[in-house]
């Protein structure tokens, strides 16, 4: 299980960068998702700046949210879609194939079925700002089971330790990684080594 590590809601710009160079440097993380929260559209263009140098020099995908328009002139690699089906296809009429069109915020099979086949490289049930619920949790194990396109479980708030994992290609992390007691980047190590051991 590979690791989409999500921007902290509101990073410490003193140390933002150093600390997710860190947790990149790790090898765990291939894809950075910046979220935007409650950020304006500058204040969300300066934490993009900041970031994808950091996340690129590491071999890993930056990931926008919600903003289509700004992944080719802020150099990312792709922007996730959790506001709606319709945005959805839009996003990968405009981006695809040169660019990552993930959508979340998926509530139903039907709606999953809908976006993969409109050709999204990956989908996420459920809210990825908040833990997942059972609905969320299996539906991506039943996606996981039967289709090609990887699906993403988010749970940016449980705490590492008890972090579930199953069936699905991508673990989202949050809040949960940057405040880790151990630091973000010990934290991915940790869960990386129970993953490997098969804890549940």
């Amino acid at each position: 299980m590979q690791i989409i590590l999500t921007t902290p809601t509101v990073p410490d710009t003193l140390t933002f960068a150093k600390e997710l160079q860190s947790a990149l440097e790790t090898g765990l993380v291939p894809v950075l998702l910046v979220k935007k929260a409650q950020h304006g559209l500058s204040e969300y263009k300066k934490l993009i700046e900041i970031a994808t140098p950091v996340a690129q020099a590491c071999d890993c995908a930056v990931i926008l949210d919600n903003e289509p328009q700004l992944v080719g002139p802020m150099k990312a690699d792709g922007v996730q879609i959790s506001s709606g089906h319709s945005d959805v296809l839009e996003a990968l009429n405009t981006l695809k194939p040169d660019y990552i069109v993930g959508a979340a915020n998926i509530n139903s099979r039907h709606h999953a079925m809908l976006c993969g086949e409109a050709g999204v490289d990956y989908i996420s049930f459920g809210d990825f700002t908040n833990t997942p619920d059972e609905e969320a949790t299996a539906f991506s194990n039943w996606w996981a089971e039967l289709f090609e396109t990887p699906c993403a479980v988010f749970d940016p708030i449980t705490q590492i330790s008890e972090i579930k994992s199953g069936g699905w290609e991508f673990q989202g992390l949050g809040e949960n990684a940057w405040r880790a007691p151990e630091s973000v980047s010990q934290a991915l190590k940790n869960l990386n080594i129970r993953q490997q051991k098969g804890l549940r």
